[in-house]
């Protein structure tokens, strides 16, 4: 398939869209969104949503997705990049978590106003919901990793290692549902801080074991919303 030279580029467009910007916000802010917008297109580079079958042809020919994709294509990856991206492959703090939805949000809705995509309401709220469940999950992730390191059980076996899903929660307990396997585990002890934070169908990827006659976390590796 021939690929047509958009008037603009996705690259030449995040340009745009942080040259923008950079009058109406603070130097701190302002390297926030350099920071997203660099983990954005570095994502883009890697995943290539809605073009991976034309890697090869284009790469080979020494083209990029942000140099080759116009803004029509910009949001794309939204969804696998805040839902997948940021929480699995990214190490960082709440503060940059909640940034990437924050100014995932604010490129969509200036790519509607200055007319590059007809509507990008769903990409905003996406971004939005980001911005909340983000900064939450990693800081599911690190009460869990403190307290697995201060509660670890001496003795445990039936070792389970996978992606959980959260089936159930109730104040101080998880029940959780392996993704390869097919029986709910739970209830599983957690901070009361954790279960005020976390939701249903959220994705815990750890190990999980049995302790005596119940089931312990032991370990944690990641939190995705």
């Amino acid at each position: 398939m021939e690929t047509t030279k958009p008037t603009k580029t996705i690259s030449q467009v995040f340009e745009e869209f942080l040259a923008d910007q950079k009058g109406r916000i603070s130097a701190k802010t302002f390297s926030k969104y350099q920071s997203i917008i660099q983990l954005y297109g570095s994502y883009l580079e890697s995943y290539w949503p809605g073009h991976d079958g034309e890697y090869d042809k284009i790469t080979k020919a020494g083209g990029t997705y942000c140099g080759t994709f116009g803004p029509e294509d910009a949001t794309k990856g939204y969804s696998e990049f805040l839902g997948y991206f940021m929480p699995r492959k990214v190490m960082c703090g709440k503060d940059m978590m909640q940034a990437a939805g924050t100014v995932t949000k604010k490129l969509a809705k200036w790519l509607a106003e200055k007319g590059y995509i007809e509507d990008t309401e769903d990409a905003q709220e996406q971004a939005s919901a980001a911005a909340k469940d983000l900064p939450n999950a990693q800081e599911v992730l690190d009460i869990l990793s403190a307290y697995l390191d201060e509660t670890a059980p001496a003795k445990h076996g039936g070792e389970i290692e996978d992606h959980f899903w959260i089936e159930k929660i109730e104040p101080g307990k998880l029940w959780l549902n392996p993704l390869t396997g097919s029986k709910v585990i739970g209830p599983i002890p957690v901070p009361m801080q954790v279960t005020a934070l976390c939701e249903p169908g959220w994705d815990i990827g750890g190990m999980v074991a049995k302790v005596g006659k119940g089931w312990r976390l032991v370990e944690v590796w990641n939190v995705s919303p």
